[in-house]
């Protein structure tokens, strides 16, 4: 059934990450700011918060939810591609809220659902592998064909994509489901360094590409820096988790992975060239890739209720974690004027994820 699962997975990634890796060059092109990208991730994120708390105790069908999921994550290309105004990302971003909700907390789910308890830190890499080795393929092929077809059939053709994992969506494992949304979020296991774990991957997923753009504004050459991104992070978050799990030392490569990912982002936030800011978010992108399955690990191993209930509370704090980057962000941006000091102030406090996790004795019991 896990294959069934992770088929299913993997072509909701062809389709997500053809259609959506150049949105913020596109939000860009069409007089969207820099400053308006990190609001469109503060709604995007709060939305998320605000669904899983409005929704609460409903009962819900996983089918429903994985196919509203998806459906979510295509209507919100379709809004982007027709846009007219800034403020139309908005709209994108609440459907993007809902994708999370409903596709991401219950896949994350039907993943670990049917995996073995000794094999976390596998599937957690297996899970990661793939985004990385679509992305070096298709991310360079997005910025060819907005470069020779234009935004307008990439979008259109990437919500082709998306057919093949709404169809699979109607043959995955059925269950009923709640979202519990105060008991999640009070049972769950290590909620700071999860919230942490949002907090750094906003600064991965978010940050670095709205930055990218002060450097690369070419549909080709983005999609290229996109591929060669993936190529670097491609092979290690399944290897080193491999290595975990045979050698049982969750801890060492836990502590040395994270704490390499965090000081990676110190960098970025110094650099002022396209030659460093290649260097140094391909260094900051391949620790990404080892850390991230123990990230993921971190939550499995330490659930101690029902699949559904650790990972709606894994949203929670991920989430959480996400708004306070932005917000960090902006404020600092208020008083500063300046997007490059509220990178440096923000990747600044990333350093904390580490700290805290020795101080709580994570894996060292």
């Amino acid at each position: 059934m896990f294959k069934k699962v992770f088929l299913f997975y993997l072509s909701y990634l062809v389709a997500l990450t053809y259609s959506q890796t150049l949105l913020m060059l596109w939000f860009l092109t069409n007089g969207v700011s820099y400053l308006q990208m990190l609001f469109y991730f503060l709604v995007l994120y709060v939305s998320v918060l605000v669904t899983f708390f409005l929704l609460r105790n409903i009962n819900f069908s996983s089918k429903f939810a994985l196919v509203f999921g998806v459906t979510t994550s295509a209507l919100g290309v379709l809004v982007a591609n027709f846009m007219t105004q800034p403020a139309h990302i908005f709209i994108t971003a609440i459907l993007f809220g809902f994708n999370i909700v409903f596709f991401w907390t219950i896949y994350n789910s039907l993943h670990f659902k049917y995996s073995q308890s000794n094999e976390n830190g596998y599937k957690s890499g297996a899970y990661f592998l793939f985004m990385p080795i679509f992305s070096a393929v298709l991310a360079p092929l997005a910025g060819f064909v907005a470069t020779k077809l234009g935004y307008h059939f990439l979008f259109l053709s990437g919500i082709v994509l998306y057919i093949l994992p709404f169809y699979f969506a109607f043959h995955m494992p059925k269950f009923d489901f709640k979202f519990n949304f105060i008991n999640s979020a009070r049972n769950m296991e290590n909620k700071l360094l999860i919230a942490f774990q949002g907090y750094n991957e906003m600064l991965s997923y978010n940050i670095v590409p709205i930055f990218t753009l002060f450097f690369i504004n070419t549909p080709g050459k983005l999609g290229n820096f996109f591929g060669y991104l993936a190529i670097l992070s491609a092979v290690t978050a399944f290897l080193n988790s491999k290595i975990s799990d045979k050698f049982k030392n969750r801890k060492l490569f836990f502590y040395l992975f994270i704490s390499l990912h965090s000081l990676s982002y110190i960098p970025l936030a110094l650099v002022n060239s396209l030659a460093g800011w290649r260097i140094f978010a391909g260094i900051s992108n391949f620790t990404f890739g080892l850390a991230n399955p123990f990230n993921l690990a971190l939550a499995v191993d330490h659930a101690k209720g029902e699949t559904v209930d650790t990972m709606l509370g894994r949203e929670i704090y991920l989430n959480s974690g996400r708004v306070v980057m932005i917000l960090v962000a902006l404020t600092v941006f208020f008083f500063s004027h300046s997007l490059k000091v509220a990178l440096l102030l923000s990747v600044l406090a990333s350093l904390l994820y580490p700290v805290v996790a020795y101080f709580k004795k994570v894996y060292l019991k």
